[in-house]
């Protein structure tokens, strides 16, 4: 059983991942590569990436490497739970390698709107 599922947004031309409750980093990690591929295919370079349902994300050197890894020339909108300090680590490891992330831990049209004035 697949912890993630994947749409794109033609309209308004970013991708959408939705991981649940049992996802871990190498979901993301797996995710990630359908990222790069269907940015080729459709020239989209946003996502909104909602990880609010998931728990444990994995070890911190996992993480890190993640975190370290996020594509350049992209822009991830990331709906968060506040608590999950996993979530909190990987933004701080993508934006030290100037990456353009962001979390969110409100509504989803404040992370979507980011989307669309950051492009």
């Amino acid at each position: 059983m697949s912890k993630s599922s994947i749409t794109v947004d033609l309209e308004r031309r970013f991708l959408r991942f939705q991981f649940e409750q049992g996802a871990t980093v190498t979901d993301w990690v797996e995710a990630q590569a359908v990222f790069l591929r269907l940015s080729e295919e459709t020239g989209i370079r946003r996502a909104l990436v909602d990880v609010r349902k998931q728990q444990f994300a994995g070890p911190a050197m996992e993480l890190f490497e993640f975190g370290y890894n996020i594509p350049s020339g992209a822009l991830f909108a990331v709906l968060s739970d506040p608590r999950s300090d996993d979530h909190k680590f990987v933004e701080t490891v993508a934006l030290n390698r100037g990456k353009s992330v962001r979390l969110f831990f409100g509504a989803e049209a404040q992370a979507i709107e980011w989307l669309m004035t950051e492009a």
